[in-house]
């Protein structure tokens, strides 16, 4: 016959473990998690009437062994607190199958990530080499229209000394056109 206090323990720790598993769906969400809560629900709702009953039977039992109907009641109750303590370790092996499940997605998505971010590390370093010639093609476009400013002023200077030299040398040699011009022709 099985001891009360032991029994008792054992139904104390299948509430908790009951409780601790109803908290756990709600922090945790799982592919079924309204139908685990309903079930953990109804066991809730089954284990208070179940002990109480287990209390009755059990004293009445123990007072009365020779009486068939409690040792029937309370061969029924012990039967359906068994299957309850079943049901219970079922929902807890969907939990922790469900949590396994969760695990194995939470690490392939984590490897998805690392590989993400070496991708992104690789795409920052060919970022950062275009960065770097543009930076390079834009300083070397720079120089080039200061060489190409410079020239064009040696240009237009240059053009402005041909014209200035021109002028210079129309005047000067204008000049000694026009004064010979003024001397007398002589006819051999």
């Amino acid at each position: 016959m099985i001891n009360f206090e032991e029994f008792f323990l054992v139904l104390v720790f299948v509430f908790i473990i009951n409780c601790i598993l109803l908290k756990y769906i709600f922090i945790i969400n799982m592919d079924q998690p309204s139908d685990l809560q309903n079930k953990i629900k109804t066991l809730q709702q089954k284990l208070p009437s179940l002990l109480d009953d287990f209390k009755k039977y059990y004293v009445n039992t123990n007072k009365n062994p020779t009486y068939s109907d409690y040792q029937t009641h309370y061969q029924n109750i012990k039967a359906n607190i068994s299957s309850t303590a079943n049901d219970l370790l079922k929902i807890f092996g969907d939990v922790t199958q469900n949590s396994q499940n969760i695990s194995n997605s939470l690490s392939e998505i984590n490897v998805l990530i690392e590989s993400e971010k070496q991708k992104n590390t690789e795409l920052r370093s060919i970022q950062n080499g275009v960065d770097n010639n543009y930076n390079g093609s834009k300083i070397m476009i720079d120089e080039y229209k200061e060489m190409y400013n410079k020239n064009y002023m040696k240009n237009i200077l240059m053009v402005i000394g041909i014209i200035g030299a021109g002028i210079t040398l129309v005047k000067f040699f204008g000049n000694k056109n026009s004064a010979s011009s003024n001397l007398p022709v002589t006819n051999k």
